[in-house]
């Protein structure tokens, strides 16, 4: 440790830390462009400049480590005048069209000029001009006249993301940011540097003269329900619409990173083509309808086909839904055939944490690139190889000599593998890993697959992955106040086989389009065709849907609130933003008025009601602290 004295209060920190944030933690007001704590020191944009005694120059306080005994002073005459000399040497070409600009309102040049900046300018001569905005990317644009050469987005793409896909062209007056191959500028992890410019130079494709940042009515914590990390993001509404997805900072799953589809992929929630009406089917035709004549047609499809009712739901549904679905049928309908999965994967826990693998020193990943599948967790797998030299490696198979000599390495070393693998290969790796002490990491795609497992939404599964025929069973049903089938259910194979073969006469799909997403297109399609009476809640009219006698409007996780576990096992909450879309309605009020309707006790009012009975299951069955 070392202390410092930063105008008159003594500081201790520890060795290595930078003045810049020795000075934020004694309270000094140091402006800065380029600074960001997890990138490498730039002193590129001069503007934190402080006077060091015994030193003859003014220092950058981001590039200077604090040495015991420093005595610094951030705010004398010659600190301001070199702070104003700063600014208005950025504002020589700086464009003043804050007006226009996106980032008006909330833009750091424009608060640090009024704050730190000269009152007038001497320059009169004409601003430098370049073409734009200019396309760099699907979902980024480039203003190179508001380019300060801070160089964030630079560092960003070399330190976080790996690619290297930015780089500053030209020099001096000509200097801009421009991406490094002809390619453009294709990276997963493009957003990023829209929220890092702190200029507006780089601007949202999305969300560009869409609204001014005070005009944002709302602003509410989510997780991104695109893939399985859970990356915590903030969503910012205005008149009932999304606008713009912000990154929120969560040290252990997306430090403050969004990949590109979690950042401009969410506008499904607010889509113009999402149905919003009940609808039920007369006479061979879907026909709008009420709520109150699809529920009640809806609970008569269900209670019609007595045991031979099956039920699925998707894995981005929360895990208050999945914990009502499952419930649904076990207590309210008698049965057990429940499921969630459109093709066979191990349910295997991730041995480590997603922040672990960032500290691993051997990686290998099976069969899967992590870029593609889960792109968040590249950038932790890029952290190991940057940050602590791990070495990572992409294998086609789990025989690849690479994995063996990884697992031989032992602790350190962890196994990525993608929901694909098979049972059998994934038990071989666990054993092998458990010897050695290598860990493997299934990673589940999306957003609550680990949620709807840990729920119960398995035919052979209780919440906590309780056996339906053990001891667990009878405490579940002292707390749902009835019994519980013990028999073991059909799994989704199982259901579409039963419906061909006539044994399965209704069918209630949950947020899930099996023609889609089941491993076999063709069988989900026969089977939905034949059914005797198939139910769809969905936002959208799916080609499942399309085959619905009863259509029921489901809402965006935008819209309601609940948690999502992701596919470490975490528990991370989401609130509503918006208002629901039309007449439909969240999954979970539409399930608890069904168990309503057979005569079960119903005492939720909202998720966090369900949320307190599922604790309650979990802590019946030993795993509330999971």
């Amino acid at each position: 440790m070392v202390t410092a004295t930063i105008d008159g209060k003594k500081v201790t920190v520890p060795k290595g830390t930078l003045l810049i944030a020795a000075a934020f933690q004694a309270g000094a007001d140091v402006p800065y462009f380029c600074h960001h704590p997890r990138l490498s020191p730039a002193g590129a944009c001069r503007m934190c400049l402080v006077k060091v005694e015994k030193m003859a120059k003014l220092q950058t306080a981001c590039t200077v480590p604090v040495s015991e005994g420093m005595i610094v002073d951030t705010a004398s005459p010659e600190v301001k005048q070199a702070q104003q000399g700063i600014l208005e040497f950025l504002l020589i070409n700086h464009p003043l069209d804050c007006p226009i600009c996106d980032r008006g309102g909330e833009c750091p040049l424009q608060n640090m000029t009024f704050q730190y900046g000269p009152g007038v300018t001497r320059f009169i001569d004409e601003k430098r001009h370049f073409p734009k905005p200019v396309p760099i990317s699907d979902y980024v644009l480039l203003d190179r006249e508001r380019c300060i050469q801070c160089a964030r987005c630079t560092r960003f793409t070399a330190e976080i993301a790996g690619d290297g896909e930015l780089a500053i062209e030209g020099r001096g007056n000509s200097a801009f940011i421009s991406p490094f191959t002809v390619d453009g500028f294709q990276s997963k992890f493009s957003g990023n540097t829209v929220e890092l410019c702190p200029v507006g130079a780089l601007l949202s494709r999305k969300s560009r003269f869409a609204s001014r940042p005070w005009e944002f009515h709302s602003q509410e914590d989510s997780i991104c329900s695109n893939c399985g990390v859970g990356c915590n993001i903030a969503v910012q509404t205005r008149n009932n619409a999304l606008y713009r997805v912000m990154a929120r900072e969560n040290n252990d799953v997306n430090e403050e990173w969004t990949c590109d589809r979690g950042k401009f992929e969410l506008y499904w929630a607010t889509s113009e083509t999402r149905q919003t009406q009940p609808l039920l089917r007369r006479a061979s035709r879907m026909m709008p309808g009420t709520w109150l004549d699809a529920m009640s047609a809806l609970l008569g499809g269900l209670q019609s086909a007595g045991g031979d009712v099956a039920g699925l739901i998707g894995t981005k549904n929360s895990n208050e839904e999945s914990y009502l679905f499952q419930k649904l049928f076990r207590f309210g309908l008698g049965s057990n055939n429940v499921d969630h999965r459109m093709y066979r994967f191990p349910i295997l826990p991730m041995q480590t944490s997603i922040a672990d693998i960032g500290r691993a020193k051997r990686i290998v990943a099976i069969g899967f690139d992590p870029k593609e599948y889960l792109p968040v967790i590249w950038l932790w797998i890029y952290k190991a190889i940057s940050k602590h030299s791990a070495q990572y490696t992409q294998v086609d198979s789990a025989d690849a000599p690479e994995v063996q000599s990884a697992i031989d390495s032992g602790e350190g070393s962890i196994i990525l593998t993608s929901d694909r693998i098979d049972d059998d290969t994934a038990a071989s790796l666990a054993g092998r890993c458990a010897s050695s002490g290598a860990k493997i990491n299934v990673l589940l795609p999306d957003v609550n697959s680990w949620g709807a497992i840990a729920m119960g939404v398995l035919p052979d599964r209780l919440p906590a992955l309780k056996s339906v025929s053990n001891g667990s069973r009878p405490a579940l049903e002292t707390l749902w106040g009835g019994p519980i089938p013990q028999n073991t259910g059909l799994s989704t194979d199982q259901i579409f086989d039963g419906i061909l073969a006539g044994s399965v006469k209704s069918l209630y799909l949950v947020g899930v389009d099996p023609v889609k997403s089941y491993h076999d297109p063709a069988k989900a399609k026969a089977a939905l065709e034949k059914v005797p009476f198939l139910a769809v809640q969905d936002m959208f009219l799916t080609e499942s849907a399309k085959m619905a006698d009863v259509f029921l409007p489901s809402c965006s996780f935008i819209e309601k609130e609940g948690h999502f576990t992701n596919v470490e096992g975490r528990v991370q909450q989401f609130k509503s933003a918006l208002r629901p879309l039309g007449d439909s309605r969240p999954d979970w009020q539409i399930l608890c008025e069904l168990i309503a309707r057979l005569g079960k006790p119903v005492g939720y009012f909202s998720p966090a009601d369900v949320s307190q009975e599922i604790l309650a299951a979990l802590a019946n069955s030993g795993e509330a602290g999971n």
